[in-house]
């Protein structure tokens, strides 16, 4: 590592700080712990009120390193701004005050700096909060390996990291930029970082992880306020400034890949929690959809389908129904998207649902991908057993689904296909036979066993096959071989075999019980575990939302010989 020249330092951090007092001894003694020559660290005080000042001040008395600036006027960008001005050193680094650097980060940043002769260096980072810590860049490709004198044509997905802290910038490259943070609400260095980019040269991708991000609950954290209208709007308006400057670029991997950053990443997420928010305040919902629609403007829709440069069908719904000002139905579909237990049955729940389609109907925005995804999600809400009191409201349900989304939206839901008894019958008999569905294992032989009421006469366990062609009545299949015992507590154990070789090739299967009273069939509950994976195993099993659903697939013999065969066809017919 180069020495300075003269009495100027190698390295200038500069950190922003704003009341953040229980925090920021942790930072200091992280930075100050860096094993880099002749540093010195520029915190700029935003008018804090909570003995921060006073904190950095008394740094400043043990440690020459440290100087303390009086921010001239508030905001975090100006702050930013006024300790990149003060900066002596040959390298620029910033730090927020409520988060920790590693043991050697800045040494491997200044020294990838130092060998490459590059612009700036960027480093891998973690993100923690009280129960949970996680690694952003894991689906960020750039960070895969290290790298040295890249462009960001180079490497795309740099765009998916912008925050100003995970990287080192030569100064004199920073001072040329004349680079700027903006005094805005929220999101004040992605237009700074997204200019550096595409300002840079060379720049380099650094292996070690080089920050951690403390992400802290509170009224003064950033994330506090992340889903008010305030914050979506100060985030759309710079993705906006964002988006210019790449469409003037015109490089056509760099904007597939800024695509997709707004469109499943960073925009879907912003927007995702204001329009997912029940409590929404709908005073500012015109002013949202027309910055989304300017935004919508510059880059297109998103390129929705299956893998990893491609949007999720159903965020890209999100996206597309905000941005033609549907925020109630976009709403809806970011909540499917949350994770969740199991299916409610609720008014509120069947209102969404019924919303969502009314708005879905006829409409272009319901392409086959869209379509498939939907049908699947809401065929596992029509499974979710009913009593008589929802049995209308259910019934609605059906009926829109039918029509919106065709038959196969009730292909879990045996009661949609049933017979001539009534609501109020069937609801009964289901409380008498209260059946539940509570273990599963597989093999050669797909085994289920649960419980069932003592009531007579008793319901027989069957998989219900909602996608069989020209079935009339409910298409089931009836189990080789059920077994019988006392499960106690007035229940009938049962056990249901059914051989693989009975069963359709990749078609989804869900268990039910068949009702000889009243000839219908009824879905089964119950905590199913589905078994672990395993290669010879031949069934494959899900379980999501409380419905468990089984596919025969084909044995392992005949999926290795067709992998050999495909292995060895490659190679006589290579690309």
């Amino acid at each position: 590592m180069t020495p300075p020249e003269s009495d100027s330092p190698l390295l200038t951090v500069v950190i922003p700080t704003h009341d953040v007092r229980p925090w920021l001894a942790q930072t200091m003694d992280s930075v100050l712990r860096q094993d880099v020559p002749a540093m010195e660290v520029v915190v700029v005080d935003d008018r804090s009120t909570d003995g921060t000042r006073e904190l950095v001040a008394a740094y400043a008395q043990r440690d020459p390193r440290v100087r303390l600036v009086i921010a001239g006027s508030a905001g975090g960008g100006s702050a930013r701004n006024r300790g990149a001005a003060e900066a002596k050193g040959r390298y620029l680094i910033f730090c927020d005050g409520d988060d920790l650097v590693p043991d050697g980060a800045y040494r491997a940043l200044v020294a990838s700096l130092e060998r490459s002769g590059s612009d700036m260096a960027v480093g891998d980072y973690l993100k923690f909060r009280a129960v949970h810590t996680w690694r952003p860049t894991d689906a960020m490709p750039a960070f895969d390996r290290p790298a040295q004198g890249i462009a960001l044509t180079d490497a795309p997905t740099l765009l998916f990291s912008r925050p100003c802290w995970n990287r080192a910038f030569r100064r004199s490259f920073w001072d040329s930029t004349g680079i700027r943070f903006p005094d805005v609400p929220r999101s004040n260095d992605i237009v700074p970082m997204v200019t550096a980019y595409l300002a840079a040269d060379r720049i380099d991708v650094v292996p070690d992880v080089v920050y951690v991000y403390r992400e802290r609950p509170g009224a003064g954290s950033m994330s506090a306020g992340a889903g008010s209208a305030r914050s979506l709007l100060s985030y759309l308006g710079q993705e906006t400034e964002c988006a210019r400057a790449l469409v003037d670029a015109d490089e056509v991997g760099v904007l597939r890949a800024y695509s997709l950053l707004v469109w499943d990443r960073d925009g879907y997420v912003a927007v995702a929690r204001y329009v997912g928010s029940r409590g929404r305040d709908a005073a500012d919902d015109a002013e949202v959809v027309a910055a989304l629609r300017r935004l919508r403007a510059l880059i297109g829709d998103p390129d929705v389908g299956e893998g990893a440069d491609r949007v999720d069908p159903l965020r890209g719904l999100v996206m597309r129904l905000a941005a033609q000002g549907d925020l109630d139905a976009a709403g809806v579909v970011a909540r499917l998207l949350e994770p969740s237990g199991e299916v409610v049955d609720d008014d509120e729940t069947i209102h969404e649902w019924l919303l969502l389609l009314e708005r879905l109907a006829d409409s272009e925005l319901l392409g086959p991908q869209e379509r498939d995804v939907l049908t699947e999600r809401l065929a596992r809400q029509l499974s979710a057993p009913h009593g008589v009191e929802a049995a209308g409201r259910w019934r609605k349900l059906v009926r829109a689904a039918h029509r919106v989304l065709g038959p196969r939206a009730l292909m879990f839901s045996p009661e949609a296909l049933a017979s001539a008894a009534g609501d109020a019958e069937r609801a009964r008999r289901r409380g008498e036979l209260d059946a539940s569905a509570e273990q599963v294992r597989g093999g050669s032989v797909l085994v289920l066993a649960g419980t069932v009421s003592a009531e007579e006469p008793r319901g027989l366990p069957v998989l219900l096959d909602g996608l069989r062609e020209g079935a009339t009545g409910v298409p089931v299949i009836a189990a080789a071989e059920v077994t019988w015992r006392d499960a106690g507590a007035g229940r009938i154990g049962w056990t249901a075999r059914f051989p693989a070789a009975s069963l359709p090739m990749h078609r989804p299967l869900r268990p039910a019980i068949s009702d000889p009273q009243t000839g219908d069939v009824l879905a089964v509950g119950g905590p199913v575990q589905p078994p672990a994976y395993a290669a010879a195993d031949r069934f494959l099993y899900d379980r999501i939302d409380g419905v468990l659903v089984v596919r025969r697939r084909r044995h392992a013999l005949p999926r290795a010989l067709r992998r050999a065969m495909i292995i060895g066809l490659s190679r006589l017919h290579p690309r």
